[in-house]
């Protein structure tokens, strides 16, 4: 393979690599997980990469996602300047997923 090739193929990995998502490595049943970006899997909101609070407090719109003991969503917070805006909360059954929105 050319070195010309071999560019343009890193060049297509990194450009496919920042569609993945990923969610926290280690996940914990209702503990809270902060980050400052987010992904809807259908009606689902789920963080993307992990960070700590003081490091997302810092930014005008975070998130914060508590997972059940399945490792799937079970609340989802949107907050601007630390104050909560949006909340929604999910109850799955084997056939469908149940999304109820906080006002």
């Amino acid at each position: 393979m050319s070195s010309f090739s071999r560019f343009w193929l890193a060049l297509l990995l990194m450009g496919s690599a920042s569609l993945a998502y990923s969610r926290p490595e280690v996940i914990r049943a209702d503990i809270p997980y902060y980050s400052d970006d987010y992904f809807k899997q259908g009606v689902v909101r789920d963080i993307e990469s992990e960070k700590n609070y003081e490091e997302i407090y810092q930014f005008y719109t975070y998130y914060e996602v508590i997972y059940d003991s399945s490792e799937r969503v079970k609340v989802f917070r949107e907050y601007k300047r630390g104050v909560l805006i949006h909340e929604e909360h999910y109850q799955y059954d084997k056939d469908a997923i149940k999304r109820t929105v906080v006002q």
